[in-house]
């Protein structure tokens, strides 16, 4: 496989989502449209708000939260102190809640997160478990998710952060599509992850390598199965 696919370096494996700013892998779209449809017939408008996002994005992304100028969050979505913080803390705080890049399953279209465009405005979502269970407002969406996902799961896609092990914040607005995330998985090693880390601009790099097995194996190959 292409290591340009794994690490967010290319687009080729892509293809536009009709009538969106979004891309996602071109041998998920037949079964994403299945799904939006079969939620679209219960009364949901099952949407995306985040697909593809490439290396450069992701790497903004997180150099932004290294310097302080993204909020950090807890794990009960309170801001942390960043000037509380060291080094090693801040790493760990940003690897809750946002990937590194080059790491992210965002890079392979197979990966993306939804909410109901019926109950939540696009530019309102903010990606964190209260929208997604109680009297949340797209709490309703994933009850019936699942339902599909984990009774009768015709569509191929699971949730990869669906429990705490840890590592990733549970995160239930996170579709993973099976039949591609699991081969990435397979040909992805620990010497792509460590050398991607080395090659990159990312701030704190001298600490991500000094917990890079724990990092790799904590917040890359720890998640849920379908």
């Amino acid at each position: 496989m292409n290591v340009d696919i794994l690490i967010g370096k290319t687009t080729e494996h892509l293809v536009p989502l009709e009538g969106t700013k979004f891309f996602i892998h071109q041998q998920m779209l037949h079964d994403f449209l299945k799904l939006q449809q079969s939620a679209r017939l219960e009364g949901f408008d099952l949407q995306i708000a985040s697909a593809f996002r490439d290396y450069d994005r992701q790497l903004k992304i997180w150099n932004a939260k290294a310097r302080g100028e993204r909020p950090l969050l807890d794990d009960q979505e309170r801001p942390l102190e960043y000037a509380q913080l060291s080094p090693t803390e801040i790493v760990f705080a940003i690897l809750r809640w946002s990937a590194l890049p080059g790491c992210s399953r965002h890079h392979w279209g197979s990966d993306i997160d939804i909410f109901d465009g019926k109950t939540q405005a696009a530019d309102l979502v903010k990606l964190i478990p209260s929208e997604c269970i109680g009297s949340g407002p797209s709490a309703k969406l994933h009850q019936w998710l699942d339902r599909q996902i984990y009774t009768n799961n015709s569509f191929g896609f699971f949730r990869p952060y669906r429990e705490d092990h840890g590592g990733i914040s549970p995160e239930r607005w996170h579709l993973s599509y099976y039949p591609i995330s699991r081969r990435i998985i397979d040909v992805y090693t620990f010497s792509l992850f460590k050398k991607n880390i080395e090659d990159s601009d990312i701030m704190f790099k001298d600490v991500i390598l000094n917990h890079a097995e724990d990092i790799f194996q904590r917040f890359f190959l720890t998640f849920d199965l379908p």
